[in-house]
């Protein structure tokens, strides 16, 4: 619910200063040498380059996918609690064009096969594969790589679009266009995301089945998303911007960032128990070689890290109205989806050894650095926030 004063102050458009340009340098500059050492290590050990390079790929694209979602979900709800934040992951979406190509690299003969082993010419006289051909396939492979790419990205540079038209007239049919739009829009997110996760993230086995691995993939997007929005805003606020946003709109995003912690833990435990249940070997293929030696402690720390520590800080609400004890929480999720994805990941690379590689801190700085460049440029095109929308006055006097 929202209370309305009788007087109310809207505050002007919020531009990044020029104290962003130092930060995009350094940006820059780590990006060129990261870009080098990276080339470096895709000479020396290609197979170890194609793993690092998709950790850290995936890793922050999985965040554009749950900013999608958000922003979609936004209008296809009406929310008027989330008009202040809509535009960090606004901003995070537009970035997907740069994901694509960084992505590029792992599209390339060589890595390609590294990653999906159903490309590899060893595999070519597989039985299993022939059965699977229809669908796995190098141009229906790459003819599906291009429309994800299509559509989230276009799709989100129009919501992104019409968002910043608003500011100039705050017309309210932007608003019910994109109202209007969204429905499709999270339908068609579900349907590429899965299929997505199974192409890039679950096909990294390809001969591993799971019917919940859709909503596991939507998951932890939707979670990482979230505390991402979260650690940038808390950043921006460091620097003197979005100073209108407080503990209401804090403990709001709190809730959500609980509410999907408990979710993940539902999804990937459900998913864990219908397998073990069911004791299907193209099934519980996934499972016993994450479990193996040592990466079987590193499983009961992504339980314990991912889901029981954050559900139990997150119970009060002193710390979902706190700023700083909800970024806290927010940056241990996002070291935690790391920790998920090495997990999920690095075996595939090296199954005897959980240690990572000097190119997995590479290829991770490298990707942030690349992104974190654009991000600052991209986010200086517009105001922080958006300034005329409808809905505006609601979000500034939101209370719970």
């Amino acid at each position: 619910m929202s209370a309305h004063p009788h007087t109310l102050h809207i505050p002007p458009p919020e531009h990044l200063g020029p104290g962003k340009l130092p930060i995009s340098a350094i940006f820059g500059l780590v990006s060129l040498i990261g870009l080098v050492l990276s080339f470096i290590g895709a000479l020396v050990d290609p197979a170890q380059f194609a793993y690092s390079w998709f950790f850290a790929f995936y890793f922050f694209f999985t965040i554009a996918l749950g900013s999608f979602f958000w922003v979609t979900l936004h209008y296809a709800c009406d929310s008027d609690w989330s008009v202040l934040a809509r535009r960090t992951w606004e901003n995070i979406l537009a970035l997907i064009p740069v994901m694509f190509l960084i992505f590029i690299p792992l599209l390339l003969p060589g890595y390609n096969e590294v990653l999906w082993k159903w490309m590899a010419y060893s595999q070519s006289g597989s039985h299993e594969l022939a059965i699977r051909s229809m669908y796995l396939n190098y141009p229906f492979f790459y003819l599906r790589v291009v429309g994800y790419f299509l559509y989230f990205g276009l799709a989100g540079l129009y919501y992104r679009r019409l968002s910043i038209q608003q500011d100039s007239d705050g017309s309210p049919v932007y608003t019910r266009r994109m109202h209007d739009h969204s429905y499709l829009a999270l339908v068609l997110f579900g349907l590429f995301e899965t299929f997505l996760g199974f192409d890039w993230f679950m096909g990294l086995d390809w001969r591993w089945a799971s019917s919940l691995f859709g909503v596991y993939n939507f998951a932890i997007c939707a979670q990482a998303s979230m505390a991402a929005c979260i650690a940038l805003i808390a950043i921006l606020r460091s620097a003197g911007y979005l100073q209108m946003m407080n503990h209401e709109h804090f403990y709001l995003m709190g809730k959500l960032l609980f509410g999907f912690t408990i979710f993940w833990a539902y999804i990937a435990f459900g998913q864990y128990l219908l397998i073990w249940y069911a004791n299907i070997p193209e099934e519980t293929i996934f499972y016993n070689n994450h479990n193996r030696g040592d990466w079987f402690y590193l499983t009961y720390f992504l339980a314990v890290g991912k889901f029981l520590f954050p559900a139990i800080y997150l119970l009060a609400q002193d710390v979902k109205k706190s700023l700083r004890a909800l970024t806290f929480i927010a940056t241990w999720i996002l070291f935690m989806h790391g920790f998920e994805l090495y997990w999920f990941i690095a075996p595939f690379a090296h199954k005897d050894s959980l240690l990572p590689s000097w190119q997995d801190f590479v290829s991770f700085i490298t990707v942030g650095s690349i992104l974190g460049f654009f991000f600052i440029r991209i986010a200086s095109q517009s105001s922080l926030f958006p300034t005329r929308d409808p809905r505006l006055v609601e979000c500034l006097t939101i209370t719970n």
